[in-house]
Parts: C-alpha cells; structure tokens; sequence
C-alpha cells in the first residue's frame, strides 16, 4: 500500500526514547554512581595513607623499644660481684649503687694503707694505695709521699693510725665523702714519741668496670690535716 509518506506528503516520524534514558540506560542515574564512585575511590586512597601512616609509626615505636631493650640489657650487664679491698668475700653490686659495709670496709682498707707504716712497708702500703687513686692524684701524691717515705725510711720511723670517728656521705651517683678522725701514734726505733689528733678527708668515687678490673672505689680527693684545724673550719 502506497501511503502519504511513500507519496512525500507527510514527513517520516522518527521515535525518540524517553527523556533521560539511552539504549534502555537511565542516564539521571549516571551523576549519583560517578559521585560515588570518587567517593568510593577518595575512601580507598585515604585509607591507603592511614595505613601508611600507621605502618611507619609501629616501626619507629618497635625500633625504639628494642633499642630501649638492648640498652637496659646492657645495663644488667654491668652487673658485678666486687671483691672490697681487704675483704675475703664477693658482694653484690649494682651500677652507681653499692652496699654501706663495702663502702666502710674500703675506707677502713684505704686509712690502713695510709696511716699505719713502718720503714719496711711503707713503700708496698703506699703503691697499693696508689691503685686505687685516680690518675691525676696518684702522681700528686706518690710525688709528696717520696720525701715521706725518705725520711721514714732513714729514721727507722713507724706509725699506728686508729680511727676514733668516721663519717660516710652519699650524694646518691655514685660519690662517697668520707671524712674521718684519728690518732696517729710515731714510733723512733721502737720509741714511742707520742701521739697526734688529726682529720682525714677522702672523695671516693664508684668507677664502673674496665678491662682487668670490677666495680671498683676510686679514691678522687684526700686531705691530711690536724685535729684542731679542722674542728677550726667545722665553726667557720
């Protein structure tokens, strides 16, 4: 059948889809889904960063920690058995931190060696006390000792030291005060010449372990004075 378009006096229709829709897809939908699709994507990457973020801070806090660990590891290390000069027996020890009775039994070890002396000892007494000092006062004081240890040797002097008072002072790091009072009794060839009153001050400093050798008290400071001069400065 020949119709009005097949004869050109109407125009052919053409059929559009609905408004919004292409190839049966509804493109008002489009705007919503591209939304969250950048949403869905901004998401992924801030979680991304989080967990980036979070990573390298366990790390530095696990890397921090072991080194906190092998440091206190260390630390226990430095524990030690000392053996007290003149004291046939180990005692326990901490860094910085030792018992009062190794202190006292060192001091009395440290008056010995410098007050009770004889013509024939002095020169071992003095050496051992020697050891124990620190570089800078040992030259000091093996220097002042030489014209001692002369004149004791050649007079055939001996001295007997007993210490009346002693005082013991920790700062708490590893420091002792020590200051002690005592008579000191000269001997001339077996002849007693009589007695003097006199103070002796000592800085003792606890020196942690070194090859060859333990926790250990370094003398740092020692003072000889009479009695009287020092009960002088105590008023002052």
């Amino acid at each position: 059948m020949v119709g009005p378009i097949e004869k050109g006096i109407k125009a052919a229709e053409l059929a559009k889809p609905p408004e919004g829709s292409y190839e049966g897809v509804d493109l008002r939908t489009l705007p919503k889904y591209i939304c969250f699709r950048a949403a869905l994507l901004h998401n992924k990457l801030t979680l991304q960063y989080v967990i980036l973020i979070l990573s390298v801070f366990l790390l530095s806090h696990f890397v921090v920690t072991r080194k906190e660990v092998y440091s206190l590891y260390s630390k226990l290390r430095e524990k030690e058995y000392i053996l007290a000069p003149g004291v046939m027996d180990f005692t326990p020890a901490a860094p910085q931190s030792v018992p009062d009775s190794y202190v006292a039994n060192a001091v009395v070890d440290f008056l010995g060696q410098l007050g009770n002396v004889t013509a024939g000892n002095i020169e071992e007494q003095y050496a051992a006390l020697s050891e124990s000092m620190s570089p800078q006062l040992r030259v000091k004081f093996l220097a002042e000792a030489s014209s001692v240890k002369t004149k004791v040797k050649a007079e055939g002097i001996s001295e007997l030291l007993t210490v009346t008072e002693k005082e013991i002072r920790t700062t708490g790091d590893g420091y002792y005060q020590i200051t002690a009072l005592a008579r000191r009794d000269t001997y001339v060839n077996n002849e007693y010449l009589g007695h003097a009153d006199e103070a002796i001050g000592m800085i003792l400093q606890l020196v942690p372990p070194k090859s060859g050798r333990r926790w250990y008290l370094q003398i740092n400071s020692l003072s000889r004075e009479s009695a009287n001069s020092f009960q002088a400065k105590k008023k002052f």
